[in-house]
């Protein structure tokens, strides 16, 4: 029985063997050429949202930013103004448009 597997080409042939195991090596080349893509793009959109969301901070760093120095130069003035005896109005400024103004 075993005299008639050896007669059996596909045994015999060394190359296959070879081939096996280059189709495995590639297998596995691909699995870790794959996971490290998706690895990659997972980190990309991370980046990404960070970014988004840095620019969103930024902006309300700045919006609070100014209304800060809003308040502390309106602050100085009212400083400035009570100590020459001036006082802040209890009632919004009204402007009056006129008709043929420059």
């Amino acid at each position: 029985m075993f005299q008639k597997l050896n007669i059996i080409q596909l045994f015999k042939n060394t190359d296959l063997f070879n081939i096996r195991s280059f189709v495995m090596l590639f297998a596995i080349y691909s699995f870790i050429s794959v996971w490290l893509a998706n690895l990659s793009n997972n980190k990309d959109l991370r980046l990404s949202h960070l970014s988004e969301k840095l620019k969103i901070i930024k902006s309300e760093y700045v919006s609070n930013k100014t209304t800060l120095m809003n308040l502390s130069n309106r602050s100085n003035l009212l400083q400035k103004a009570n100590s020459l005896d001036f006082f802040s109005a209890d009632e919004p400024v009204i402007i009056i448009q006129l008709e043929y103004e420059n």
